[in-house]
């Protein structure tokens, strides 16, 4: 189980309270991870951004798709 630090649960929380899409929040997040060469083991880093893109691809799919669509 990974365990989530006090800045990551700020964060999250600050997106919720933003209303951001869920989109916005996944590509955030998953950035935010992939940059984080600090904090972040390298091995764990690359299992989470792994984690959150197979999140993201769909979901950035669809939204082309409807932006196609208008």
């Amino acid at each position: 189980m990974m365990e989530i630090t006090p800045q990551e649960e700020a964060m999250i929380k600050a997106f919720r309270e933003a209303n951001f899409p869920p989109l916005y929040v996944l590509v955030r997040v998953r950035n935010d991870i992939a940059n984080d060469v600090g904090n972040v083991d390298e091995m764990q880093r690359d299992a989470i951004v792994k984690t959150l893109e197979t999140y993201i691809g769909p979901l950035w799919e669809d939204y082309h798709a409807g932006k196609a669509k208008k």
